[in-house]
């Protein structure tokens, strides 16, 4: 069964205004709405009345003209027949009324001769010349005139039609002898009175479309300040130096009490709480339900989450689709506290290395309320742990090696003379093959010992300014043959212009021709190369080497610039341990990227002024 009026209340419910700029918009509007309306109606009716007044006090003029006109014509023509003498006035007084009604436009107006009952002049002639001689109804309201002797003015339908028509008596003697009236088509006062409306209504809807923009803007500025203030007291709870932009007026009042109110409960906050806000290490607390309840700044920073993204949020959910098994949960959980336990963590950006400590946090009762967990981040020291063992096992290295290839390259050249020797002396085809071949493989072992003296003492570096793109040039050149060209294609896109920085060319091409022969090599069939440049600041530079070919697998990318390590039958291992050295040498930094059977990317970044830095 449905009842109206609680349809009814459920519409006014619906559409009712529910926020304070709609409530004080549909106010202020019917605030303005209202007596402008109501003002606008007054002005309307007092209108129409002096428009209708004014149309009386013009009839009358004509009236009180056309009487002053007449004289004592009334009393002619007496011995002439009715038709005659009515005619004989109407030719005496027709130019008259003409005359008086031309100008004023659209009034009618003429006499009546009681003594012959007829109409004597209508004018304008031209118009209502046809009326002259008609005697008026009994009803009519031109008897009620002359019988009462009284001015009267009567709306409604006579002789022209819907008029309004102002009459006055003809007195001459005191007696009555007939009425003048000046008549006003309806038509024409309600043409007039519409358009006078019309100006009023337009004015009025002016004012009101002003008034209500008026209103939309002040009030946009309005709910602007009040969702400023809403949006800082959200904040506030997450961070209490937030500080509302001054205002002005009530608006300014309340973002003052608002900015004292935060600045009081910083100045509130306990000391353990000032001592978290402020310390190195990560801290983050979750409740009993595995909630973030608190996180520091450093967590902020170290895990790249910020407090809006965790607060009140199961800590759970940021490892749904990860391995990753959280320490301070398993806290929580099962009451298991870790100490200095490292970890790879899946912040939100990259994973990191962390070593966590966590505990659970106690009510005074003894109740679990939740646990914390403290944290430090350890990828920058893992990082420079990797590279200082790293520079030690090459410098141990390299101390061996040149004792080795001083040793080895004595007797090695006491080789090469005396087979040289043989050679020369030597007339057997076959003995001088198996000498061609001694001396062959001894340039091929005292290659590899130049290049163990080269990575143990490498020669002094050159630096100049050079241009990074000149150096890539000219390396392509060595690599590219017509063999090669013809199985791969060589995307170059080096950024125009490029600064010069501050390198050894030589070393540098050295380093360029090893990463692009390498990834030549590692194109089976038909493949690419691309080469890039680009500046990531005004202090450093990069280069890319990206190729689609075999790819590296994950155990082999950890010992890639190690010395001797080569997946090559015929390699050495020392090319990309040589390149890792000379990058190092430059303050620079060369890293790869690659999946296997899809390619492999070298980067080297290095930097614009040679310096003892480190790349960022």
């Amino acid at each position: 069964m449905s009842f109206p009026f609680l349809d009814y209340k459920r519409f006014i419910q619906r559409f009712r205004p529910h926020t304070l700029r709609s409530k004080m918009m549909v106010l202020a509007i019917v605030m303005v709405s209202l007596p402008t309306l109501i003002i606008g109606y007054l002005v309307e009716t007092e209108g129409r009345d002096a428009l209708l007044q004014e149309k009386k006090i013009k009839l009358s003029a004509v009236t009180q003209l056309l009487d002053d006109a007449l004289k004592d014509s009334f009393k002619l023509y007496p011995d002439l027949p009715r038709d005659q003498r009515i005619a004989a006035l109407n030719k005496l007084l027709a130019p008259t009324t003409d005359t008086i009604t031309k100008a004023f436009s659209g009034v009618g107006a003429g006499y009546y001769n009681l003594e012959l009952d007829a109409i004597i002049t209508y004018g304008p002639q031209a118009l209502h010349g046809n009326a002259v001689g008609v005697t008026i109804k009994q009803d009519h309201p031109g008897r009620d005139v002359m019988a009462s002797g009284e001015p009267l003015v009567r709306w409604g339908s006579q002789v022209r039609g819907n008029i309004m028509n102002s009459m006055i008596p003809i007195k001459r003697d005191n007696h009555v002898i007939g009425y003048i009236w000046a008549n006003e088509l309806s038509n024409d006062i309600a043409r007039q009175a519409l358009a006078m409306d019309l100006k009023i209504i337009t004015v009025i809807c002016i004012g009101m479309l002003f008034s209500i923009w008026m209103i939309a803007a002040f009030s946009r500025r309005f709910a602007s300040d009040i969702d400023t203030i809403k949006s800082g007291l959200n904040e506030l709870p997450l961070n209490l130096k937030t500080q509302i932009p001054p205002m002005k007026g009530e608006m300014g009042e309340i973002s003052d009490s608002v900015n004292s109110l935060s600045r009081a409960l910083r100045e509130a906050k306990t000391l353990n709480e000032l001592i978290i806000e402020s310390a190195a290490d990560g801290v983050i607390s979750v409740d009993i339900e595995g909630c973030v309840t608190m996180m520091n700044p450093a967590a902020e920073e170290i895990t790249g989450y910020q407090q809006k993204e965790l607060i009140g949020k199961p800590y759970a959910e940021i490892f749904e689709n990860t391995n990753f098994f959280s320490p301070v949960l398993d806290t929580l959980i099962h009451g298991i506290e870790h100490v200095a336990q490292e970890v790879d963590y899946p912040g939100k950006n990259r994973t990191i290395q962390i070593s966590v400590s966590t505990s659970q946090l106690r009510n005074a009762q003894g109740d679990t309320v939740g646990a914390l967990v403290i944290f430090t981040d350890l990828t920058a020291k893992k990082e420079v742990q990797r590279r200082i063992e790293q520079t030690e096992r090459l410098a141990t290295l390299g101390e061996l090696m040149a004792g080795v290839a001083h040793e080895v390259r004595n007797p090695l050249t006491a080789i090469s003379g005396f087979v040289q020797i043989l050679k020369d002396s030597e007339t057997d085809p076959q003995r001088l093959e198996y000498t061609q071949i001694i001396l062959k493989e001894v340039h091929s072992i005292n290659k590899v010992i130049q290049q163990l003296l080269d990575f143990a003492r490498p020669r002094p570096s050159l630096y100049q300014k050079i241009n990074l793109n000149q150096v890539i040039n000219q390396s392509l050149i060595l690599v590219k043959t017509k063999g090669i060209e013809a199985r791969i294609d060589f995307v170059v896109k080096l950024e125009e212009p490029l600064s010069d920085i501050e390198a050894d060319g030589e070393l540098l091409k050295q380093v360029l021709l090893n990463l692009l022969i390498n990834a030549v090599q590692s194109i089976a069939a038909r493949g690419e190369i691309i080469i890039t440049t680009r500046a990531l600041s005004p202090d450093w530079q990069e280069i890319t080497i990206s190729d689609n070919g075999c790819g590296i697998n994950d155990e082999i990318k950890t010992k890639i610039f190690d010395p001797f390590y080569t997946t090559k039958p015929s390699g050495t291992g020392l090319g990309l341990s040589i390149s890792h050295r000379i990058i190092t040498a430059h303050d620079g930094d060369i890293t790869l990227t690659s999946k296997l059977n899809q390619g492999t990317t070298f980067t080297i970044v290095l930097p614009v002024k040679h310096s003892e830095g480190s790349p960022a």
